[in-house]
């Protein structure tokens, strides 16, 4: 990635100076304008960092006591703004805005929002007459403690006419995206801190967004974001474009306040419920539960990793050490509704997320933390690329990438791949694996009648591995069985060979009792 970190320069003083906003929650107005203030890329940045050196400040929550105890679950249903309010639906233009109102616990904070049009940002003010509020919610009795607390966008991503959202800001620095034909599940988040470590995660909060006016031909919508917490500073920008994939390029500039020692970038959160390699928590009539499958890498060496996701009875790090990596993500593979069986959910329609690092991104590791989940509605999977060198105060510290959701990461795969992963027991008590490799006609160096397998595991003994024809065409089964020795955690390590040389992607799996 084109990173780059340079030191606060005495000069931005005089270019943050001229940014009118004091605070998150005021904005002073240019003299010359009552409606209006001069917005760029260099003044934002500017604020960013001048507002780094000042102490934090937390936000105060914003909402109504008739809104108060509105639930996750009921905080879409129950507020909804009108189809007839939404921002440039008479402008002729592709893409449409409608904000999110502040409500229930999560949804307490207030976001700022902004159109930016010819180097101007207008506010865009709140009203309560925008919204329709339906029980249990009712319209707030004081509109001043009120506000935004997000936003999403349409667009035209499945046919003419019909405009749907396509884009969600909503909670901290979380957002979703999908592709056309899709269904939201994945989310990214801005930037990680500390997360499952000692002393408790910092939770940025996106606090406003400046979002570009589009013209009649832009097929892209460009969001700004600035967000604010203990530990950093940060301002985003998403130029986001929709279509088959929809892709969001990000240019990232981070200022912390103190050093950040852990730090994630290019978050990724997603559900992992139950599936063919982890059991449910009980009786269920559907196969699987997940928004998505797989830890998949393509690091810097060019090797392709493949690490089945899992609902752990306790919370678990599994840590790739890298240098220049080339993308990770987390993928929905199987696209098949018999795999799923839920017409609600769709899970067969959830976005993979794939980021592709531009430039180098240096030395470092991609971690992925899964956690206990009782229930599906748990967003238990956490995944980013953290920094060796984690990231120091006094420096900006900034990251490029391209975000991809995608129904397939936009890798070009020359491997056999894997395509399932199943788990059951012998009658010695043994763990038996079945893994299915596809694509093994036609990846670089493979033939079929010459495919060997080596399987490895970091602790206990791996029994009877066999490679042979699998179910399908152009398909390969490797079976094995696993003796577990101890208690502890083992990582399972597992390729197809042909001369001594892997002609597959790497499988790994972690085993737990």
């Amino acid at each position: 990635m084109d990173r780059r970190t340079w030191l606060k320069l005495a000069a931005s003083t005089a270019a943050a100076a001229a940014f009118p906003l004091p605070s998150f929650a005021q904005i002073n107005l240019s003299p010359d304008s009552p409606d209006s203030y001069p917005f760029s890329e260099e003044l934002l940045d500017a604020f960013a960092r001048r507002r780094a050196d000042e102490p934090f400040k937390a936000p105060e929550k914003k909402v109504d006591e008739a809104l108060a105890n509105l639930t996750y679950e009921q905080h879409n249903r129950a507020i909804v703004y009108k189809d007839d309010q939404a921002i440039w639906r008479n402008d002729n233009v592709p893409f449409r805005l409608e904000p999110y109102h502040t409500a229930g616990a999560i949804f307490a904070f207030p976001v700022e929002l902004f159109q930016v049009e010819a180097g101007r940002a207008t506010k865009i003010q709140y009203s309560a007459d925008a919204f329709e509020f339906n029980a249990p919610a009712k319209a707030p009795a004081t509109p001043a403690q009120s506000d935004f607390a997000g936003f999403h966008a349409q667009a035209q991503i499945d046919r003419l006419g019909v405009f749907r959202d396509f884009l969600r800001f909503l909670g901290a620095t979380n957002f979703r995206a999908i592709a056309s034909g899709q269904v939201f599940g994945v989310s990214a988040r801005a930037l990680a801190i500390n997360t499952g470590q000692t002393g408790g995660e910092d939770f940025p909060l996106f606090r406003s967004f400046w979002i570009e006016r589009p013209r009649p031909v832009d097929q892209s919508l460009v969001v700004h974001g600035l967000f604010d917490s203990v530990s950093a500073v940060g301002r985003y920008k998403f130029t986001v474009t929709p279509g088959f994939d929809t892709i969001i390029d990000t240019e990232a500039t981070i200022y912390p306040r103190r050093r950040i020692a852990y730090a994630g970038i290019a978050p990724i959160a997603s559900r992992f419920f139950f599936g063919p390699s982890a059991a449910p928590k009980r009786r269920d009539f559907r196969p699987r539960v997940h928004d998505s499958e797989a830890l998949a890498i393509l690091n810097g060496q060019g090797e392709q990793i493949w690490r089945p996701l899992l609902n752990p009875e306790r919370l678990q790090f599994s840590v790739f050490v890298d240098k220049g990596p080339r993308g990770f993500g987390l993928i929905q593979k199987e696209r098949s509704f018999a795999a799923y069986q839920d017409t609600d959910a769709q899970f067969e329609k959830r976005p993979s997320l794939w980021i592709e690092p531009v430039g180098d991104w240096g030395e470092g590791s991609i971690d992925l933390i899964e956690l206990p989940a009782p229930e599906e509605v748990n967003e238990n999977i956490v995944c980013f690329w953290r920094p060796k060198d984690g990231l120091g105060p006094g420096i900006g510290h900034r990251y490029r990438y391209r975000m991809h959701w995608c129904w397939t990461p936009p890798i070009e795969n020359r491997r056999a791949s894997v395509s399932q992963t199943r788990i059951g027991e012998t009658k010695s008590g043994d763990i038996a694996f079945i893994v299915d490799f596809a694509n093994t006609e036609r990846c670089d160096g493979c033939n079929p009648s010459a495919i060997a397998t080596q399987v490895t595991a970091s602790a206990g003994e791996v029994r009877n591995a066999r490679v042979a024809a699998g179910p399908q065409a152009g398909m390969q089964r490797l079976r094995f069985e696993y003796a577990p020795s101890g208690s502890d955690p083992a990582d399972l390590r597992a390729q197809l060979l042909v001369d001594g040389k892997a002609v597959s992607e790497t499988w790994i799996f972690r085993w737990a009792r």
